[in-house]
């Protein structure tokens, strides 16, 4: 698939998080969060913020789970729904993670006081252009092509994360592909000698063909 998509760069964490994180961080509450929890953007009419500040999460769709993108520590989560609610969904712990809590109104007091528009506006910018190289990976033109994109993802993920879940089952949450055709394409690529699978694990990749 010819796309030129960079998997390390839709993996790796925007480069004003790290600023955006230092001031919100301050006087956050940290909490251990264990591996698969989930936590709501939104509970009743509170909306929320959530700092990764060590660890691994997916941010999923509400409407129908799907996993719409890995976000990396130190990063945050949720401040696209600083003004109002913009994407409902749920953070997922895919590894034990420290994560702060904060309500929206927070943050948006410590980003007025603090005079983080400019680098709060271009994280933002960054997320919106993974989340388009994410889309087009999903939009790929055969079942082939959006497995392969998320092989290659899941390889370039921490071996904490790889290790710890079917590829399978991360590439099913991260898209609408029926488990059936997607252990038959794994299956394939396995017999075939291009990657290495131990009970369903990624181990290795040897080399994923253009086309299948």
């Amino acid at each position: 698939m010819a796309t030129g998509i960079s998997q390390s760069s839709i993996l790796r964490t925007s480069d004003y998080a790290h600023l955006l994180v230092d001031y919100l961080k301050r006087d956050a509450e940290v909490k251990h969060i264990l591996p698969r929890r989930r936590l709501s953007m939104q509970v009743g009419d509170e909306r929320f913020c959530y700092l990764i500040l060590k660890g691994r999460v997916t941010f999923h769709r509400r409407s129908d789970d799907l996993a719409m993108v890995t976000i990396t520590a130190p990063s945050l989560a949720g401040i696209g729904n600083l003004q109002q609610m913009q994407m409902d969904g749920y953070i997922k712990a895919l590894v034990a993670c420290d994560i702060a809590i904060l309500k929206m109104a927070t943050v948006y007091d410590i980003i007025s006081t603090n005079q983080l528009w400019e680098p709060l506006a271009k994280h933002m910018m960054a997320i919106a252009g993974k989340s388009f190289m994410s889309g087009e990976q999903l939009s790929a033109p055969s079942a082939y092509d959006i497995v392969r994109a998320q092989l290659n993802e899941l390889f370039s993920e921490a071996s904490v994360v790889r290790n710890n879940i079917t590829a399978e089952r991360y590439i099913r949450e991260k898209t609408h592909l029926s488990r059936s055709g997607v252990m038959r394409i794994l299956a394939g690529l396995k017999a075939g000698g291009y990657i290495e699978l131990q009970r369903g694990v990624l181990i290795n990749i040897v080399k994923l063909p253009e086309k299948y």
